[in-house]
């Protein structure tokens, strides 16, 4: 599987969503070429969920950011692209959100993942911690 440092990414995570002024929750992963044999870290970073004082125009009453980062982690998982990119259609249990960035490593995949602020701060978010590895 894809060489990778689980700490060193999330550590690059922390700092950037610190410097962004936004909490959530980060997922870095690294799996075989396949997509189906994979090992995940997850950290949360002040706050895993969200409430809204009223359902939003979809009916929810909030947001649960680990289910959410581990849907773009799905979405990667198959499509080998970062997620929200439109790579196909959205299949149920995914969102089609961006924030998850995916980058080939010795013959795998290294994923990172964040979930909590708007679609561009998780991928910078997840970019910071795709750049940790060097």
């Amino acid at each position: 599987m894809a060489s990778w440092n689980a700490e060193t990414m999330l550590a690059a995570m922390e700092a950037k969503a610190d410097a962004l002024g936004v909490t959530g929750v980060m997922v870095v992963a690294r799996m075989d070429a396949v997509g189906e044999r994979w090992e995940s870290e997850m950290r949360v970073r002040g706050r895993s969920q969200m409430s809204f004082a009223e359902p939003n125009a979809l009916g929810f009453t909030g947001c649960n950011f680990i289910a959410i980062a581990y849907s773009k982690a799905a979405e990667m998982a198959t499509t080998k692209a970062n997620s929200g990119g439109g790579a196909r259609a959205v299949h149920q249990g995914e969102f089609g959100y961006p924030g998850g960035v995916i980058a080939t490593r010795d013959g795998g995949y290294v994923l990172a993942v964040f979930s909590g602020a708007t679609g561009e701060q998780d991928t910078e978010i997840s970019l910071a911690g795709m750049g940790a590895l060097g």
